[in-house]
């Protein structure tokens, strides 16, 4: 009878396993993370499934940082709300899921002074309350905002 029931759990164990159907891409990244309260520069991981994202940043092995986006955004574990995570990591609010797009390689702000570049797309905009200048190209992601003092950079590994 143990037997049985082991092979019963064991099946179950890998079936359950086999149903699932998410997919996650995982890519490597040289991430620097520059903001008022934030500088980091490291090596790190860059996991994305369909609603939801995480970027984790290592230093001997250890992660040091770690976001996470899905319908709320979390900082080394703290989740809130995506303004107040926004607000809190660049110093202002910006749109609610611009994290997602830098993330994503997306245009930011309906894709407000775009312009095509060999690669990718750039795109300089400007307010008085930031200055942004952000460009992607070949998988690699700059974005940078002069007022609010934000750098973030992804360089595949």
């Amino acid at each position: 009878m143990p037997k049985q029931l082991l092979l019963v759990f064991t099946l179950l164990l890998l079936s359950g396993c086999a149903l699932k159907e998410e997919s996650i891409q995982t890519h490597s990244y040289k991430i620097v993370v520059k903001t008022k309260t934030i500088r980091i520069a490291d090596a790190g991981f860059l996991k994305q499934s369909p609603g939801y994202q995480s970027l984790q940043i290592f230093t001997a092995g250890t992660a040091i940082l770690r976001v996470e986006l899905s319908d709320r955004a979390c900082l080394n574990g703290r989740c809130t709300t995506r303004e107040d995570f926004n607000t809190r990591l660049f110093g202002y609010a910006y749109y609610k899921n611009i994290m997602d797009d830098i993330l994503s390689q997306r245009p930011l702000y309906n894709k407000k002074h775009l312009v095509k570049i060999d690669g990718g797309f750039k795109q300089q905009i400007q307010s008085k309350y930031y200055d942004i200048f952000y460009r992607v190209q070949n998988e690699n992601v700059y974005f940078k905002d002069t007022l609010n003092h934000v750098l973030i950079k992804l360089q595949r590994i």
